[in-house]
């Protein structure tokens, strides 16, 4: 046997029963993004009601500015440790601790009594989901299959839009059947606990990353998840060996370059430092690309144009996920064909050409009072996603885990997830 292809499984995978239930495992896993997106969305969607801003008094722009960045605190306060709990705990049982502070703090949010509650839930939130989103990514990659694991991977974060979808049609469904009641705010937080409940029960089910067990020296756990998932039960199939060799082998380079890990690690050699260059690159570029100002301020980028009646933004918030959600699905099939960097270098391209348009027609209305600008605007906005989608969605996560070997990538990880 000279190279992996030549005892990988060639047939389709749900006709070979332990891919079959390793993508049932990874599905679990995908939940976490899910997780991530229907919190991104719910805030959008509950700050549009009329029924969330007479129950806070009508926060002023730079408490609803806090109440925002409160989840992006917590994430930051937890950000040194989480790679260190995945290394550590495993990245199951981490995943586990992230779900079940998620499920705590959304509880807290839906039971609110005020702004100063709210925020500490929503910081309690932030500190969970960076725990999960930490764990959970690189999970699926050290755990899917070979010839599946680059379009699962970048499915991770198309994931996302699968929550922000739900998230976006619950609040929608409470802005028009509970007009004028707290619950209608309440009931899309309480919703959110729900799946990280079941994941933290769930996740149980799901096998621990083969690479982590080696890493630890449980060399015969990490053989039997591989001959259970890869090789479908089979003892001497020369994939379990082919693999489990390439494992130990790939630890021990990393370890002969570095006996001790550390944040230090990630730029101590040149190679290390081109990565990380690459990783913080992508990791600014997917938040300050202007996609923020829908995600958490929808209200007021539509209230720019004019669009100010909640059941109307709700319903064009939900359509537009449903947008970005089939965009984020079918560029992340098409990763390996079309290639990374044709992927990266149109997206940017694509954003820029938007965005510029989009402040255009905004400014246009602004000062003239346009209805065509308006109009451009509701036009120009799933083009900009459009473009967004076709690769920071499914190759942020996928590109950086790529690219970081074992020893640092839930480090080099949590340093891109800080953006």
């Amino acid at each position: 046997m000279e190279h992996i292809s030549d005892v990988l499984w060639t047939g389709p995978w749900w006709k070979n029963r332990g891919i079959r239930h390793l993508n049932a495992c990874i599905a679990l896993l995908l939940m976490t993004s899910a997780i991530n997106g229907y919190d991104g969305s719910v805030l959008n969607g509950i700050q549009i009601m009329s029924e969330w801003e007479s129950f806070f008094k009508n926060p002023s722009d730079q408490t609803r500015g806090l109440m925002v960045a409160a989840q992006t605190f917590g994430s930051f306060i937890m950000l040194p440790f989480a790679p260190l709990m995945s290394d550590g705990f495993g990245r199951r049982k981490t995943l586990c601790i992230g779900s079940a502070v998620i499920c705590g703090g959304v509880l807290l949010q839906a039971m609110s009594t005020g702004i100063p509650h709210f925020i500490a839930s929503r910081v309690l939130v932030g500190v969970g989901l960076c725990i999960a989103t930490n764990a959970a990514p690189l999970l699926i990659t050290e755990l899917a299959y070979p010839t599946q694991r680059a379009p699962i991977t970048a499915m991770y974060n198309g994931s996302w839009y699968v929550g922000s979808i739900l998230s976006a049609w619950v609040t929608y469904a409470t802005i028009k059947t509970l007009p004028g009641s707290v619950w209608a705010w309440r009931i899309p937080s309480i919703l959110q606990a729900v799946p990280s409940l079941l994941q933290a029960i769930l996740v149980w089910s799901v096998p621990e990353s083969p690479r982590w067990l080696v890493a630890k020296g449980r060399d015969s756990e990490a053989v039997a998840v591989l001959v259970k998932y890869h090789a479908d039960g089979r003892q001497r199939d020369p994939l379990v060996y082919f693999t489990y060799g390439q494992i130990r082998e790939a630890l021990s380079i990393e370890r002969e370059i570095s006996s001790t890990t550390s944040y230090l690690t990630l730029f101590k050699t040149p190679g290390n430092r081109r990565r990380m260059r690459i990783v913080l690159a992508i990791g600014f570029f997917s938040q300050w690309a202007g996609n923020g100002l829908v995600s958490y301020y929808i209200g007021d980028v539509f209230a720019g144009v004019g669009i100010t009646d909640a059941p109307t933004v709700g319903l064009i918030n939900g359509s537009l996920q449903i947008w970005n959600c089939f965009i984020a699905i079918s560029a992340a099939l098409l990763v390996d064909r079309l290639g990374r960097r044709l992927l990266f270098l149109s997206s940017n391209a694509g954003m820029l050409i938007t965005f510029i348009g989009w402040t255009l027609a905004t400014a246009f209305f602004s000062t003239r009072g346009d209805r065509h600008a308006a109009n451009a605007v509701l036009g120009i906005i799933p083009l900009f996603y459009l473009a967004y989608n076709i690769a920071y969605s499914p190759m942020l996560v996928a590109y950086t885990v790529e690219i970081l070997p074992y020893r640092i990538r839930a480090r080099g990880f949590s340093m891109m997830a800080s953006f």
